[in-house]
């Protein structure tokens, strides 16, 4: 079997490599013998890494996907947060493109566990109905996903949790190896992980927001609405290290200049007014998920970083700036443990993130019986739509809301999207 992924931004982004890792050992599970082909922007280092044929990113690569959507029995798009138009106008148009492009070869394509939305702009909208209208198959990771595609697509999109809940650990011994190195004592306290990231920047633009970046072609925006948003987190950690005397340890997962998680961590480090907090940079998604399974609580403000903690039985808090934090949290049963970035900065809510951080500390470390049956789901739904096998589809065990009215009038009206579907 020859396999075709078309993946989110795995340089630098442990959240995307863990998607992928973890796709295509569930192929290899199926089929130990399946070719898997990746697009890459770093193809040596991805080649390596997944163990698969790599064809390098853009127009450089554009005859060679060609002519790996010609060969391949299946061209997988997905899974992770692809469809949406909260940082960039034209993120939408360029996949509708591109899978129009690929749609002309491949013989069979799927959306596998998209994270979509927002998707405010009529011209996202449009976009995302030709891409979902080249697609055979269609599943997207939560309920508001599944919401907002419904209407834009007559074929049912069914309902895939993230594929990162299935990626097997790396080694105990590797997690505690990286904790001690970073200077995290194991010495029976508390560790608090954290997993934040700049958001307030990012403001639906035609340039995307890399490019912007690394061609200096706008200032930056949001600076003032991030240090007081680092101030505050600072606060926080303060507080609850001093009340449980716990170890807190940054865990950046987008290392990239123009996301730089390690620098958003090391100015809430500076800002802190007790011990300098360690950081963990880590690059491979199976030890990043073996270290999250060492820690008391996570505070996640990256999807990945949360998901791969809650699969490990590491209790979450979600910094949501995003309706897929609430996805998520929905689907395990914990939308009480999640808080807007936006909320947080705008009404200095400190108090309430550290009491949820206590909460979490207090509960233990545990895999939830809803997280068990939710990673079930993702197994046997990924196998029936990765190979075609007849295994009978498996439903989410609670029901999602019949309808995206539902479903927006439970978040307080237009959140979902800002403007009435066309």
């Amino acid at each position: 079997m020859n396999v075709l992924i078309l993946a989110g931004d795995t340089d630098g982004n442990v959240g995307d490599r863990a998607i992928v890792l973890s796709t295509c050992l569930a192929l290899r599970r199926s089929d130990p013998n399946v070719r898997i082909t990746l697009v890459s922007g770093r193809p040596e280092e991805d080649q390596a890494h997944f163990s698969a044929e790599t064809i390098p990113r853009g127009w450089r690569g554009i005859a060679q996907l060609a002519t790996a959507a010609r060969r391949s029995d299946l061209v997988l798009c997905g899974g992770g947060g692809l469809f949406h138009d909260d940082a960039s106008l034209v993120k939408m148009p360029y996949w509708a493109v591109r899978l129009a492009f690929v749609r002309l070869f491949a013989r069979r394509l799927v959306g596998y566990s998209l994270g979509v939305g927002p998707l405010d702009w009529s011209v996202s909208r449009l976009c995302a109905r030709l891409a979902f209208s080249c697609f055979d198959e269609l599943s997207v990771r939560d309920e508001f996903a599944q919401a907002l595609t419904q209407p834009l697509t007559s074929k049912p999109v069914q309902l895939v949790p993230d594929p990162a809940v299935l990626l097997p650990p790396a080694e105990d011994s590797v997690a505690a190896r990286i904790l001690a190195t970073v200077g995290v004592p194991d010495d029976g306290s508390p560790v608090i992980g954290v997993a934040v990231r700049r958001w307030f920047h990012h403001h639906p633009t035609v340039i995307p927001h890399k490019y912007a970046v690394k061609y200096h072609l706008r200032r930056v925006r949001g600076q003032e609405s991030c240090a007081r948003m680092t101030s505050l987190l600072a606060e926080v950690l303060d507080r609850v290290r001093e009340e449980r005397k716990a170890h807190i340890v940054f865990l950046p997962t987008y290392g990239v200049s123009h996301e730089g998680d390690d620098r958003i961590c090391e100015e809430v480090g500076r800002k802190m007014q007790t011990v300098r907090p360690c950081i963990a940079r880590i690059t491979e998604p199976r030890a990043y998920k073996a270290v999250s399974g060492r820690l008391s609580v996570l505070l996640g403000g990256r999807m990945h970083a949360t998901i791969m903690a809650a699969a490990m039985g590491t209790p979450v808090v979600g910094l949501s700036y995003n309706l897929k934090f609430e996805g998520f949290f929905r689907l395990i049963d914990r939308e009480d443990r999640v808080m807007a970035i936006e909320d947080f900065v705008r009404n200095r809510r400190v108090e309430d993130l550290s009491d949820l951080l206590v909460s979490g500390l207090r509960e233990g470390r545990r895999i939830p019986h809803r997280l068990k049956e939710l990673t079930e789901t993702t197994r046997i739904c990924t196998v029936r739509l990765l190979t075609g096998q007849d295994e009978p589809p498996v439903s989410i065990p609670r029901a999602a809301p019949s309808s995206q009215t539902e479903l927006l009038k439970e978040k307080g009206g237009s959140i979902l999207t800002k403007k009435a579907l066309p």
